[in-house]
């Protein structure tokens, strides 16, 4: 029965994040710049200015891709290839005041060749090449990215709430919350209040769990818990590029280690020593640091 449940739970998970983000009349695009403003990178500009914002991403994503990862606060931009932070543009966007309103567009055109230009805080160029460096200890990109994820995931260390890594774009991201305050606990645990599945006694009541769209009141509820912790987090992003780089670097003083312990000490050698291809995205608080060091230099 317990295995049971685990199976539901997953499935049930996958179900809500398909009926959160389906888009049957519009289009997936929509949704990348038409959504409700709750992020804690949105709440840094007024209502005006982030519907202004928001037009000017459009526009640019019209000329050359852009895709927003939300809730970790990041914007992925393909030409010229590189991370930029949403906190930092948000707020370089409302220091433009009217003239950012009166040519939004013009404005985040500028914001993003900006940061194009020279890599700083928030802003993490990417190298297109990247695998060309593969294989590396029989490793593909897949392995590549699958090793990542466990390098920035140590076991027994909690405060790593997110993960992401992009094999094809060549570049990963870890969203870290120091502690969880206890409001958003609570506003998570009445959203799941909403979600029981009930008694599940058969396959048939697995599939029906499964199938069935998920309660409005859930849905809604684990929308405002993630904005809401969203307050409360923040994000390192690293390039793979020079991950490898670095890897290969240090892999003759680890010979006999597996690759996700030479990843963990490249990285922590590059947060440690704030060394290029990795940066968050806003400035962190020393305690973030601290958690970040610990998920990714504490292994097993």
């Amino acid at each position: 029965m317990l295995i049971a449940l685990g199976v539901v739970a997953a499935l049930v998970i996958g179900v809500v994040l398909w009926w959160k983000f389906r888009d049957p009349l519009r289009g997936e695009d929509f949704y990348k710049f038409h959504v409700e403003r709750k992020w804690a990178w949105e709440l840094l500009l007024t209502d005006e200015q982030e519907r202004a914002f928001m037009a000017g991403l459009e526009a640019y994503d019209n000329e050359s891709t852009v895709y927003p990862h939300r809730e970790a606060g990041a914007l992925r931009v393909y030409e010229p290839s590189m991370l930029v932070s949403l906190f930092g543009l948000a707020e370089q966007f409302a220091a433009m005041g009217p003239a950012a309103l009166a040519d939004p567009e013009g404005a985040v055109r500028h914001l993003i060749g900006r940061a194009a230009q020279q890599e700083a805080g928030g802003v993490l160029h990417l190298d297109d090449d990247w695998m060309a460096a593969l294989p590396v200890d029989g490793m593909d990109k897949y392995d590549f990215t699958s090793n990542m994820m466990s390098a920035t995931h140590a076991q027994g260390v909690d405060g790593g709430i997110g993960g992401y890594g992009d094999e094809d774009g060549g570049y990963g991201m870890l969203t870290v919350l120091t502690e969880m305050p206890e409001h958003v606990r609570a506003m998570y645990d009445e959203a799941h209040s909403h979600a029981s599945p009930g008694e599940i006694r058969n396959r048939l009541d697995i599939y029906k769990a499964v199938i069935e769209e998920p309660e409005p009141d859930f849905v809604a509820g684990l929308e405002r818990a993630d904005a809401e912790q969203s307050r409360f987090t923040n994000t390192l992003m690293y390039d793979y590029g020079r991950v490898l780089a670095r890897y290969q670097l240090i892999r003759p003083q680890m010979q006999y280690a597996q690759p996700a312990d030479v990843m963990s000490a490249a990285m922590a050698q590059m947060l440690a020593e704030q060394l290029p291809g990795i940066t968050w995205t806003r400035q962190p608080l020393p305690e973030q640091h601290q958690r970040a060091m610990e998920l990714i230099s504490t292994r097993g």
